[in-house]
């Protein structure tokens, strides 16, 4: 007797299981994640799973941009260490072809969706009870924990995040927000239409007043504009830039958290001056963005390596005052540093291939896709989420999850 189908059933629920881990807790995603691919290698299949990644392209092009990082390794400095420290954040792409097989079934794309709206709405609870101050009840030692962030210093703003820091809070939040949305739209009930779209506005409203995040500001303006343009069309772009506005504008009046946060991003943009050093938020990333345009212009075909990066800028900034990093805060940069031109090359192709076999798909999840997409274009701008782990994680698994979609259009065509 063969236990191959139960194996692979019990890799997809582990997959789906990983969606829910992915905004609580690292160790969990990690354990979850191994026990994806051992589950996946053990269900056997080979062949026919190979044969579904095959016809799927953008599993294809995760396996190349995969490539390029590992070719990287060949050129530029950097020891080992150097070069795993991207390599192993760059490989989290495979779990794209991984999930492809998994998820031929729309059932358990639902499900999988389903498991991480659960644990943001678990998240949702928590924010909310710690920013009202309501978890005066629990035991010292848990409540410290949700208490520990709950105050910026230099700016007075609650931050009420519970399982990551602000940025990734915010982040994962907005997301949450427009697939609650998009689900209060689809609803079949007036009821559960009002439930749904109830606790969307709570997930934004948890983005714009609970916590500190920038990045899950701009986030949430670009889902709000998706969702209003697809289901509008023309009259959808000025509603949105219409709510998009009125909603800032009362944000930034009512809300201390985003009126420092905004204020001090201007105020900080303002004041930096081309290599000064600029310890604050803002002024870093200029500097960041500054110095790594200097290391392209000098590596411009090919850029430094998978592992080069850190000796580059370091060699950029010594003896000026500037701090060294890994990291400049801009995905697009980053990978222009690494790879140069081509590999800018590389990552925009495969972003636009993303654009466009997403519209293969039915929806609503050619919709839910193309958002996420922009949601991660966007954010890359000010962020080097390919570095990130749940940012990275998390794009990845959607990807290959909702990109198994494609065989669903290919057996209706065929059919």
């Amino acid at each position: 007797m063969s236990f191959q189908p139960e194996f692979r059933r019990a890799a997809t629920w582990s997959a789906i299981a990983l969606g829910f881990a992915i905004p609580i807790s690292t160790a969990t995603s990690n354990i979850l994640l191994a026990l994806t691919i051992l589950l996946f290698a053990m269900s056997g299949a080979y062949r026919e799973k190979w044969q579904v990644i095959a016809r799927n392209p953008l599993a294809i092009a995760a396996l190349g941009l995969c490539a390029l990082t590992l070719l990287g390794c060949a050129w530029g400095g950097g020891a080992w260490p150097d070069k795993k420290h991207y390599l192993v954040k760059y490989l989290a792409l495979l779990v794209i072809p991984l999930l492809v097989p998994l998820f031929t079934s729309p059932a358990n794309r639902i499900h999988a969706l389903q498991a991480f709206v659960a644990a943001m709405l678990l998240t949702l609870t928590i924010s909310c009870l710690s920013w009202l101050n309501w978890l005066s009840w629990l035991p010292d030692a848990v409540a410290s924990r949700f208490d520990a962030n709950q105050t910026m210093d230099m700016m007075g703003a609650r931050n009420a995040v519970v399982f990551k820091l602000s940025i990734t809070h915010s982040f994962l939040m907005a997301i949450a927000a427009y697939l609650l949305a998009q689900a209060a739209r689809l609803a079949r009930s007036a009821r559960l239409r009002w439930l749904l779209g109830g606790l969307a506005m709570l997930a934004a409203a948890n983005v714009l007043v609970m916590v500190v995040g920038r990045t899950g500001y701009v986030v949430l303006a670009v889902l709000g504009m998706c969702f209003f343009v697809y289901r509008y069309g023309r009259r959808g772009t000025v509603l949105a830039t219409i709510i998009c506005v009125l909603v800032g504008a009362a944000t930034f009046h009512w809300s201390e958290a985003f009126h420092a946060r905004t204020s001090a991003a201007i105020e900080e943009a303002t004041h930096w001056q081309k290599g000064k050093g600029d310890p604050s938020s803002i002024g870093a990333r200029l500097d960041f963005y500054n110095n790594t345009l200097t290391i392209i212009r000098e590596h411009p075909l090919i850029g430094v390596g998978t592992g080069g990066f850190a000796i580059a800028y370091g060699e950029k900034v010594k003896n000026t005052g500037m701090v060294e990093s890994n990291n400049p805060h801009n995905q697009y940069l980053l990978f222009t540093a690494q790879y140069g031109i081509l590999g800018l090359a590389a990552l925009l192709s495969f972003y636009v291939l993303y654009w466009r076999l997403a519209g293969k798909l039915a929806p609503p999840w050619q919709e839910i896709v193309r958002a996420v997409l922009l949601v991660y274009v966007v954010g890359n701008l000010f962020n080097s989420f390919m570095l990130d782990y749940s940012e990275r994680m998390l794009f990845a698994w959607l990807s290959g999850i909702l990109f198994a979609g494609l065989a669903d259009e290919a057996r209706r065509k065929n059919g």
